[in-house]
């Protein structure tokens, strides 16, 4: 009889314990996969991306879109020459800007009207692009840097890329890429912080703010539309107060005068060495 308990007692325990492991690994959570997380680029300051030497297009055939008539400014489309040179990554900041305001001691061209980039800026604008400074600002922003303004076929290349895209990324339009009306910031964004990136890796070139140029307003070879003025510096760009998906393209033109103040801002280009070029990758 003894025995008989005995053997029950041993059966239950075991049954028990095997229950008691059971629930132990029924108990023990699963082990998840973090979802990855979006990592934005390391802002290097006048970090700058090399333009291979090549033909590039530039222009476009297309009519404008309100009267369908040859009366677009960047008409027609055409290829150019450019030999290889550099162009900033991001546009200048604000933080470049003071830097280069304090060691040379530029006083703004709008300095007297109250009306110059000191204005608009702020501690946690520091990585935003400079704006309210005229083509002379900038200018003397990239010459103290040993640089010097991008010409406005430099700008389109570097924008459009090796086969002429419509945005910095392609042909179709896609929501959200680049800072402009449509993500409803409406105000300028840190560089670098939206997929706003050309075939060449440069970034911000559509939305975010307009930039300044070197050239001067001036038609195309075949372009008989008028409304050109040899004294007017050409911008390039859009910003965040227009809609992106209503632009023609990066071949688009906008000239103003040299003094004019508006949220404007800028990128540096300068010409590459021989041993530079050499190295560069051909466009294709």
């Amino acid at each position: 009889m003894i025995r008989k308990t005995t053997l029950a007692l041993t059966l239950i325990i075991a049954v028990l314990a095997l229950g008691a492991c059971g629930k132990k690994e029924e108990a023990q959570p699963q082990a998840q996969t973090a979802a990855p997380v979006e990592q934005k680029p390391t802002i290097t300051p006048g970090e700058m991306v090399l333009i291979p030497a090549g033909e590039y297009i530039i222009g476009t055939n297309e009519m404008n879109p309100e009267n369908k008539k040859e009366s677009n400014t960047a008409y027609p489309e055409h290829k150019v020459k450019l030999k290889a040179f550099w162009i900033d990554k991001y546009e200048v900041t604000f933080k470049e800007y003071l830097d280069f305001s304090i060691k040379t001691s530029y006083v703004p061209e709008g300095d007297s009207e109250g009306k110059t980039w000191r204005t608009f800026f702020a501690p946690d604008k520091a990585n935003s692009p400079v704006v309210y400074v005229t083509y002379k600002d900038s200018e003397a922003y990239c010459k103290a840097d040993g640089k010097r303004l991008p010409t406005e076929e430099e700008w389109e290349a570097a924008a459009r890329g090796p086969n002429g895209n419509r945005f910095p990324w392609g042909n179709e339009w896609i929501d959200n890429k680049a800072n402009t009306a449509e993500t409803g910031n409406l105000k300028p964004a840190d560089v670098g912080q939206f997929d706003d990136v050309s075939a060449f890796g440069v970034h911000d070139m559509l939305g975010n703010v307009t930039e300044w140029t070197a050239s001067w307003y001036k038609p195309y070879p075949g372009n008989k539309s008028g409304g050109f003025n040899a004294n007017w510096r050409v911008v390039r760009g859009l910003s965040y107060l227009y809609k992106g998906s209503k632009f023609n393209g990066l071949w688009v033109r906008s000239a103003y005068l040299p003094n004019y103040l508006a949220y404007f801002g800028c990128r540096c280009a300068k010409d590459a060495t021989p041993d530079e070029a050499a190295k560069a990758a051909p466009a294709k």
